[in-house]
């Protein structure tokens, strides 16, 4: 009774949590989102995926999160997640975008056999490589995200080199993308801001435009 509770509840804060982002997914997607939490979890008690230890924890906070940016994602072409670690946010991208080819890039051997564990069980159309950022081959993708891995401007200085001419680059902060701080050569085309459900706590994601 309690583990049908927990699954019940898990799926009304994945419900919550699409619905507070107006992000459209069918029963397929919301399965494979519920999988892909579930797998994380499992995961997270021998490799450190996430700091959330329960399901609604996850979808509360971390998913949340990683989900901003799908609103302001192109869902077509190919997308690089650097960083990936527990799959975030690229996995979530490869399972609600159809068209979005993904790869995670991840430099940890645990947690690159972990993303391909995930692409694997759920059949997505994506690649996993374990490297760092330097080491991956320029104008290779048509956008890049990276979450929590560099402050924003660092990030954006990193990235640019990744996409081809006239690509995005992704970001997600807990501040601003737009100021002074934002380095030359992007534009930023479309910045979201909104408060996460759980706590209140102010989340923004944001396309930029690498200017040729």
């Amino acid at each position: 009774m309690g583990q049908s509770s927990d699954k019940h509840d898990a799926s009304e804060i994945l419900s919550q949590t699409l619905d507070a982002l107006a992000i459209r997914a069918g029963e397929k997607e919301r399965d494979l989102l519920a999988d892909y939490g579930a797998e994380l979890v499992r995961w997270n008690r021998r490799v450190n995926l996430t700091g959330a230890t329960t399901l609604v924890e996850f979808f509360q906070g971390p998913l949340f999160d990683a989900l901003t940016v799908i609103p302001v994602i192109e869902g077509s072409g190919s997308l690089v997640d650097v960083g990936s670690g527990g799959g975030l946010p690229g996995v979530p991208a490869a399972i609600l975008f159809e068209h979005l080819k993904v790869t995670l890039v991840e430099p940890r051997a645990r947690r690159a056999a972990f993303l391909r564990h995930v692409v694997h069980r759920m059949s997505l159309d994506a690649d996993v490589i374990q490297a760092r950022d330097e080491e991956l081959v320029e104008d290779a993708w048509n956008g890049a995200v990276a979450q929590a891995v560099w402050p924003a401007n660092k990030w954006l200085k990193r990235a640019g080199r990744l996409v081809v001419p006239g690509g995005s680059v992704y970001v997600l902060s807990t501040d601003p993308v737009t100021g002074p701080d934002l380095p030359a050569g992007f534009e930023v085309e479309r910045e979201l801001s909104i408060s996460r459900p759980v706590d209140g706590a102010r989340r923004w994601a944001a396309r930029l435009g690498v200017m040729n």
